[in-house]
């Protein structure tokens, strides 16, 4: 399957990625937001004292941290036939229903779908956020401050009005395909049916322009 690349989404290039000491790191823009009052909005968050809680040091006071750490040390001594991290599960999940949908032709209504049903969260708190704050609340909101995110990524590299996150789909493909599974699914599929129109539709959902540069290390700069 040949798949038409702009330049600006070329694939599989590497991204390259600044390495200069940040000013804004993952607290620091938190507090940052704070400060200005978008966590104490409640026209943004539900629950501000539960999206304060990752930076204020509670989340010890959960009775459920031991078997948090037992699940870190089963899931990352586990090294065969590869290593494993938490965000395999989500990984093959997102790989195996994309190989499905490209495979039915419906690749395109796939991505249009995951945005229509996570679009309520980003019309309703992030659009609100973005026209008060800014448009780097966009990219806050769907990466550091969205669990699934964090999770996903190995790490999230932040600057003013770009996010840069390591792919975590190349990997997997590597690790797995061919060997447990049989996908027909390439990794600039992944890049071009999947993260490009879902980051995308996401933005257009909040307002925003985005340019995406994809490769082992994937660039999201709001413009």
């Amino acid at each position: 399957m040949k798949t038409n690349l702009t330049e600006s989404t070329k694939t599989p290039e590497t991204t390259p990625v600044n390495k200069e000491p940040e000013k804004i790191y993952r607290r620091d823009f938190a507090k940052t937001a704070v400060a200005a009052g978008v966590l104490s909005s409640l026209s943004l968050f539900t629950a501000p004292e539960a999206a304060l809680a990752w930076m204020d040091g509670k989340f010890h006071e959960r009775d459920d941290l031991g078997d948090a750490f037992k699940a870190l040390v089963k899931t990352y001594s586990d090294v065969d036939p590869y290593p494993h991290k938490f965000s395999d599960a989500l990984v093959k999940m997102h790989l195996r229903d994309l190989d499905f949908a490209i495979k039915k032709g419906l690749d395109k209504e796939f991505a249009d779908h995951f945005v229509l049903t996570l679009g309520v969260l980003i019309n309703r708190y992030i659009k609100k956020g973005v026209e008060q704050f800014g448009k780097d609340i966009f990219l806050w909101g769907i990466f550091e401050r969205t669990t699934c995110s964090y999770q996903l990524y190995d790490t999230i590299d932040i600057k003013k009005d770009v996010r840069s996150v390591p792919c975590p789909y190349k990997p997997m493909l590597d690790n797995i395909n061919g060997k447990m599974v049989n996908y027909d699914i390439k990794w600039n599929d992944v890049c071009n049916k999947w993260c490009i129109p879902v980051w995308k539709g996401f933005a257009d959902v909040a307002g925003v322009g985005i340019d995406v540069k994809t490769g082992m290390t994937c660039t999201v700069r709001v413009v």
